[in-house]
């Protein structure tokens, strides 16, 4: 179903397993926990822990994670939670009381409980091949021994001193208060040394007892909520995955908190449009999925929140009736200013796929949320924290408010891929707010356009800013495509000032696997 066309790299194909991550180091462990005897499961794990070292300041241990995990055989994903809750220290109205109008970015007040190694020692535990001991193996050795930074994590990492907050971050990342250059060593022991005692004393370590007093004392010596019972609580939760029919393929998404459905919507509407009398450059394609956007992020917008606290059902919202009366606003000549919700009621990520030999495959994604989280690291421990809790509102009649014991909203989103009931592959593609409309675009350049994986990565993406209803579309664009946007109305901007995320995507090709690797980033897909 392919349409081969070079890209500025190479999709790889390959029978007995895959890895796709935004570092080659991580593919490269992946790659070795399959070899091992490991399975797609170990491997994400295995790739997940890695970027925690090798790309530190989108992604550890200390934030949270999201998975779609394909058994061999099912005709859909199973679906796993791994994002953490608020602490229990203060309500909205504490917060109110503080003349706050929105949540801080930074320092403790953001951070919810770290959710992801509970996850990582969860799916490794009940579908993994191998002992975490042996999944975690490669990151002990990359924080204990050191690894080389790369040359886009060397170029990010002056940008994020400047956020670093306490002295266990300053120590940790910087060589003597400076960044390191491309090619120079950088190492965790203390994060090593967390590795190596949740794989000899089990999760808890992490969870409860000294390590879980050492992360809520951070959390609120910098005027953070989370304590060690709010810890203790946590658990990973198997969810529901929602799922749409794009003109034939099945396209599925974690449910929320997550944005998922706002990709899910935005496909709907583009279903209701002939894109197939479209070039993969047409302005009409493009304006269109723009369009689209706007309408699924004002959904967005209005109703993600816990899914506990949610005033409106996914199936309200994925109804194909509903984005059939939602693609009428749009009109093909002129773009829209403001979009309201359908619906009335009363950059820090990485993203990684795997699959193995066994037909199983792995969607999964791990955020500190923004470059580096909150900014702190706990001392003595090496662990990251991460500030989702930044995206909660404090409009108290907003179902996503502030509240003890609650999900935050989260951008995350892990993507698969069935047709007729047979699985087709896995994706994701990191960015914040960027994820889900890159998701459609994503998925239209495979259906639409009959794009290889690596083509359909690297083909240029727009990204829409909600806030500023400015829209930026990558220079590699041909010139026409920005006249033509233009004159219908949408502002447009230097792709510099804006932000495209970077994906994975590995799918079936017959009894083998082909992935690509987005050209965005350090990257690398690798078979065996």
């Amino acid at each position: 179903m392919f349409w081969r066309r070079p890209t500025g790299r190479s999709d790889v194909i390959a029978k007995d397993g895959m890895v796709a991550s935004s570092q080659p180091l991580a593919t490269q462990a992946g790659i070795e926990i399959l070899r091992n005897g490991g399975n797609a499961i170990d491997a994400a794990v295995a790739v997940a822990a890695v970027l925690d070292v090798v790309e530190p300041f989108s992604t550890g241990c200390g934030g949270d994670a999201f998975a779609l995990l394909h058994l061999s055989g099912r005709k859909k994903p199973l679906s796993f939670n791994g994002s953490g809750r608020s602490g229990s220290l203060a309500t909205i109205d504490d917060l109110l009381e503080k003349g706050w109008t929105d949540m801080p970015v930074r320092g403790g007040a953001p951070v919810t409980v770290p959710g992801a190694m509970h996850l990582w020692d969860f799916l490794v535990r009940k579908y993994g091949n191998l002992e975490l001991k042996e999944v975690l193996s490669p990151s002990i050795h990359y924080a204990r021994e050191g690894f080389p930074v790369s040359p886009l994590i060397a170029d990010s990492w002056p940008h994020v001193l400047r956020v670093l907050i306490n002295n266990a971050a300053k120590d940790t990342y910087t060589i003597d208060g400076r960044p390191p250059v491309a090619g120079e060593t950088m190492r965790n022991p203390d994060l090593a040394n967390v590795f190596e005692m949740v794989t000899e004393e089990g999760v808890s370590f992490f969870y409860e007892g000294e390590t879980a007093d050492a992360v809520s004392k951070t959390i609120q010596e910098h005027g953070g909520f989370v304590t060690p019972e709010d810890l203790a609580r946590h658990e990973t939760v198997e969810t529901e995955p929602i799922s749409t029919d794009y003109r034939g393929l099945e396209v599925f998404e974690h449910p929320p908190n997550g944005q998922g459905f706002a990709a899910l919507i935005m496909l709907n509407i583009m279903e209701e449009f002939e894109f197939g009398k479209y070039s993969p450059f047409d302005a009409d394609r493009y304006h269109i999925m723009i369009e689209a956007k706007k309408l699924a992020y004002a959904d967005l917008h209005a109703h993600n929140a816990d899914p506990d606290h949610m005033r409106v059902t996914m199936e309200s919202l994925l109804s194909k009736d509903y984005s059939k009366g939602r693609s009428a606003s749009i009109e093909l000549y002129s773009s829209m200013d403001n979009t309201e919700p359908g619906i009335q009621t009363g950059h820090g990520t990485v993203y990684l796929a795997t699959a193995d030999s066994e037909g199983n495959a792995v969607s999964f994604i791990n955020s500190l949320y923004m470059g580096i989280g909150s900014g702190l690291v706990v001392e003595g421990y090496g662990i990251k924290l991460q500030n989702r809790g930044n995206l909660f509102s404090l409009d108290p009649s907003h179902p996503n408010c502030y509240g003890p014991n609650k999900l935050p909203f989260h951008t995350i989103i892990p993507g698969a891929l069935y047709s007729e009931g047979e699985f087709h592959g896995v994706f994701g593609i990191m960015g914040g707010a960027h994820q889900a409309q890159a998701h459609a675009q994503f998925v239209s350049n495979i259906v639409d356009c009959d794009m290889w994986p690596q083509q359909a990565l690297d083909h240029p993406r727009f990204n829409h800013d909600q806030v500023t209803n400015q829209v930026a579309v990558e220079s590699r664009a041909p010139i026409a495509l920005f006249d033509s946007l233009g004159s219908r109305g949408h502002h447009l901007i230097d792709e510099k000032k804006s932000g495209f995320g970077g994906g994975q995507a590995i799918l079936r090709l017959g009894d083998a696997w082909i992935a690509g690797s987005d050209l965005r980033k350090d990257g690398q897909a690798a078979g065996i």
